[in-house]
């Protein structure tokens, strides 16, 4: 275990968001966490969560993923669970991507890019990511919150920025959060395993080095996604519709005193 990042038996990528320096030189308030799926917890993973008092759980994945991969969440007492009901395409764009593509390194770029134009624009993320907001506005000085994808890196790395730049977290330490993706999951083991279930269920040899780039994150996808959306700070406003004093009040919630 990093200072941030929580090694856990059956959940990939779960580590902090908060502590960052923002608005005014005050911290980020402890209790933010990002994941991956939870739907291979094992009991001690489980036991571990219980144990960070999380009351809100704003998870970013389609339905089809949510049935494919159920979560515990929603059988928890006291716990919130935000989703969005908005199917999309009958496949989820990625496994179109892994079935279809011949996976190179430029193919995997040329999606990922792509991926992160269209996320932000994705009616299913901006419900999670407008009632995740109003959730964080909302929160007890005790309640901790966690917003997941599948792998969370993709959505949850649009989420958590979005939530730290209108923080006031300056942008290089938004970047840094982004991108401790590569850093925080085992590539080689999830690609391993990934790696099996896809040539059964496909057909075909997938080469671990593209599997393990396709896992993984640029800074030039987030760059995409900020391009296409502009100003973070508007982008709340006028594309989301989140009016001020949610917002105002988000950043007293977050920003320790």
């Amino acid at each position: 275990m990093t200072e941030r990042v929580y090694s856990l038996a059956g959940i990939h990528n779960f580590r902090r968001f908060d502590g960052y320096e923002g608005e005014g030189g005050r911290k980020i308030a402890p209790g933010l966490y990002r994941s991956g799926q939870f739907s291979r917890a094992t009991d001690d993973d489980k036991a571990f969560l219980e144990e960070l008092g999380i009351s809100v759980v704003a998870d970013l994945r389609r339905p089809s993923e949510r049935a494919n991969e159920p979560s515990h969440w929603p059988e928890v007492a006291g716990v919130t669970v935000i989703e969005s009901d908005h199917a999309g395409p009958a496949e989820a764009p990625h496994i179109t991507f892994l079935r279809e593509a011949d996976l190179t390194f430029d193919t995997i770029r040329e999606f990922m890019t792509a991926t992160y134009k269209r996320l932000p624009f994705d009616e299913g993320n901006q419900h999670v990511f407008r009632e995740g907001i109003k959730a964080l506005a909302e929160r007890g000085e005790d309640e901790a919150f966690v917003v997941h994808c599948a792998a969370g890196k993709d959505r949850t790395g649009i989420f958590c920025a979005l939530v730290l730049s209108e923080a006031g977290v300056d942008h290089d330490a938004v970047v840094e959060d982004y991108l401790m993706t590569n850093t925080a999951v085992d590539f080689d083991r999830v690609a391993a395993s990934m790696r099996g279930r896809l040539e059964e269920k496909y057909g075909r040899v997938f080469r671990p080095e593209e599997l393990k780039a396709f896992l993984g994150i640029d800074k030039t996808y987030l760059d995409a996604a900020w391009a296409v959306m502009g100003d973070p700070r508007q982008y709340l406003r006028d594309t989301l519709g989140i009016d001020e004093t949610t917002l105002q009040r988000m950043r007293e919630r977050l920003l320790a005193s």
